[in-house]
């Protein structure tokens, strides 16, 4: 049985998520930050002999999915997914691929990539080019993300621009940015923070400035900024390139995450 979740139960499915939360990052977090119920979210929990076996929260196009023992019933998890339409779901690579076969009828491609922790301290180092990102900038980076299939593939820009927009207004996130002739070339933010924990990606440079460092530049930055404030920092990489940069700024692999999408572009 799948039933909407109202914010009275917010604490429970804390419970259920327990130490887990790498496991679902922006799931945990999205809900903390604005609830089960919101104008930005809605939550659901799967529910099997009086046991919970899952739990969707939608933020905008994408569904988050947690299964702390990847045991839920696959026909009725998937078809409130059918129903629902996401661009993109995210879970852990299990739950990923249990839903792969049929979500891929519905038009849905797999990727499965790595959850990294902060591991190792990042020592101080030189502001740079590197800066903070204002409303006015969120324009420039929608654009820039949106450009990248990896990254913007299942997002219209009008919706990529309004959740930035809408994260950043509500001091939810943040961006960092180089820029040149007063243009962004690269970006690197969080895309969710807690007090005590956040997630870092979004790591990008314009085709014209590769092979410069500006992004190991505003990671490094980043990555400082967040450890000074007592930020557990995780991040979720796909590509081999980006593997190897997030190691070098000190990530440990802690576990895999897989996202099902549909290539809106």
């Amino acid at each position: 049985m799948i039933i909407e979740c109202d914010n009275s139960m917010k604490e429970q499915i804390a419970s259920y998520i327990g130490d887990n939360y790498h496991q679902c990052l922006y799931l945990y977090i999205d809900m903390m930050k604005y609830g089960c119920q919101s104008a930005y979210t809605r939550t659901w929990m799967q529910v099997a002999d009086g046991q919970t076996t899952a739990v969707l929260l939608a933020y905008h196009t994408a569904i988050h999915v947690y299964s702390a023992s990847n045991d839920f019933d696959i026909k009725e998890l998937a078809g409130l997914l059918i129903k629902e339409k996401p661009t993109m779901i995210c879970a852990a690579a299990p739950a990923i691929r249990r839903l792969s076969d049929t979500m891929s009828a519905e038009g849905y491609q797999m990727e499965v990539g790595h959850i990294g922790k902060m591991a190792n301290g990042i020592t101080p180092d030189d502001q740079g080019q590197a800066r903070c990102a204002t409303i006015d900038d969120i324009s420039e980076i929608a654009t820039l993300l949106y450009k990248d299939e990896g990254i913007g593939g299942s997002y219209s820009y009008d919706d990529l621009y309004a959740q930035m927009r809408e994260r950043l207004t509500d001091n939810f996130v943040r961006s960092y940015v180089i820029t040149r002739d007063l243009h962004v070339v690269a970006h690197v933010g969080t895309g969710a923070e807690l007090p005590n924990l956040c997630t870092i990606n979004y790591v990008i440079t314009s085709a014209s400035h590769r092979g410069e460092g500006l992004a190991s530049q505003l990671f490094h930055y980043a990555c400082h900024e967040l450890q000074n404030e007592g930020k557990e920092i995780y991040s979720i990489y796909y590509a081999d390139e980006s593997k190897r940069l997030h190691h070098k700024m000190g990530f440990k692999d802690v576990g895999e995450i897989g996202k099902l999408y549909i290539n809106i572009h």
